[in-house]
């Protein structure tokens, strides 16, 4: 990512930044040209859309939106392998059939007992061993390499840019500052709680196995007025679980843009219309788009590239 992300002194000037040069990772078709087109109202002083720094506002989902996320989310697969060492083998089959309550099982077993440290480092060993069953890469290289380069244009027009997932908001954060160069507290996910303990090295926080939030569907917008405090003018997803924060992008006075990423390439990634392990559905998400003219992303057609060259 672009070393000094934030800083107003490196941004690129308005014309430079939405230059082919700046995404170069898509190519030129009308969803390349609305996010360009976008960038340069909502920034240009002199147009009737111009927002401030301070209200330029984008979030985005993580799954099957900023990384690949078949045949299952990471994290599962984390947490599978963590199970797999407790002696708790646990198939992405048995997974699917038991829905959320056996993710959240999952999710107890495999997440409570450590402290927020340990897990962090946990993660991080986790995801430089762990290779993609398909690709045979590490996951961290299944990031869509559109979507940094679309952080960074946002980011060097004066955007502040949020990650709202169903992923573990911990999980996350071990990650995701390399992979989107976004600090840790704008990486917001599901929540489990945690208790102050003094430990043998000092304060530490305990993961217990009680659930806070899950970050999904009607909860985004509600997780975005929390820790953000104002509606983005820019949402990006790629389910139904992600239909309510585009809604509310969608609501906001100012001019906005919603993305919606559509899975049409089985090739070099997958063609899929449901997330792989709790079943949730893309139609409504692409009615809402149709009926709004909201901007779909076909990652056949409208990305050059799908992930980082190996």
């Amino acid at each position: 990512m672009t070393p000094g992300r934030g800083d107003a002194n490196v941004r690129a000037g308005v014309g430079e930044s939405i230059g082919g040069d700046r995404l170069p990772s898509w190519r030129e078709t009308p969803a390349k040209q609305a996010i360009a087109d976008f960038v340069a109202a909502v920034t240009n002083p002199d147009s009737a859309d111009f927002i401030r720094e301070p209200d330029r506002v984008a979030v985005f989902d993580n799954d099957g939106t900023q990384w690949t996320e078949q045949p299952m989310y990471a994290q599962p697969a984390f947490a599978l392998d963590r199970a797999a060492e407790l002696g708790h083998r646990t198939s992405l089959d048995e997974l699917r059939a038991g829905g959320m309550a056996a993710l959240v099982d999952l999710v107890r077993l495999t997440h409570t007992g450590s402290t927020t440290d340990e897990f962090a480092a946990a993660c991080r060993r986790w995801l430089i061993s762990a290779q993609h069953p398909r690709f045979g890469r590490p996951y961290p290289a299944m990031v869509y390499q559109p979507m940094p380069e679309l952080l960074d244009l946002l980011d060097r027009n004066g955007f502040s840019c949020w990650i709202f997932s169903g992923g573990g908001t911990d999980f996350m954060r071990a990650w995701a500052g390399d992979a989107y160069g976004l600090p840790p507290y704008r990486v917001i996910g599901s929540v489990g709680a945690t208790e102050f303990r003094a430990g043998p090295g000092g304060p530490e926080l305990l993961k217990t196995d009680a659930i806070q939030v899950i970050n999904d569907g009607p909860q985004k917008p509600a997780s975005i007025h929390t820790h953000v405090g104002q509606r983005p003018i820019l949402a990006a997803g790629n389910t139904d679980g992600d239909l309510a924060m585009l809604q509310w992008s969608a609501a906001s006075p100012h001019r906005s843009l919603q993305l919606v990423v559509n899975h049409t390439d089985g090739q070099r990634e997958y063609a899929y219309d449901r997330d792989p392990v709790l079943g949730s559905g893309t139609k409504q998400l692409h009615s809402a788009a149709t009926e709004n003219k909201w901007t779909v992303i076909d990652m056949a057609a409208d990305w050059a590239t799908v992930h980082p060259l190996a």
